[in-house]
């Protein structure tokens, strides 16, 4: 993504590692009911919201683990250019091996200590 003071190759940015815990579709859920009862706990997404999403947008629910901010952030352009990520993906989420993992977290200059291998 962009904003308006210039493109997101430049401006969009990695700041810290998450872990993704869980991912349901609504499919998942017997109920809309059950999907609020669920989600409505993590959400940042109020009650209403949530309905609307379970009911007309085909979502997917990602639960995810906020673990390590990074001390750098690393650009769109450098994953692109230099850790080997693709233009084409889209940047929502996405699945990465360990060698580009260990190539952000690099550049991201976090404490690699804090993380288990």
């Amino acid at each position: 993504m962009k904003d308006e003071k210039g493109a997101a190759y430049y401006r969009s940015v990695v700041s810290s590692i998450c872990i993704v815990e869980e991912i349901k579709k609504a499919s998942d859920f017997k109920s809309t009911e059950e999907f609020i009862k669920y989600a409505n706990a993590y959400s940042i997404f109020n009650e209403n919201e949530l309905r609307k999403w379970y009911t007309e947008y085909g979502m997917t629910l990602i639960k995810m683990t906020y673990n390590i901010a990074f001390d750098r952030r690393v650009t769109r352009g450098e994953l692109i250019e230099q850790v080997g990520l693709s233009a084409g993906d889209y940047w929502g989420f996405m699945q990465i091996n360990d060698e580009q993992f260990k190539n952000i977290i690099s550049r991201g200059k976090i404490n690699e200590s804090l993380i288990i291998d």
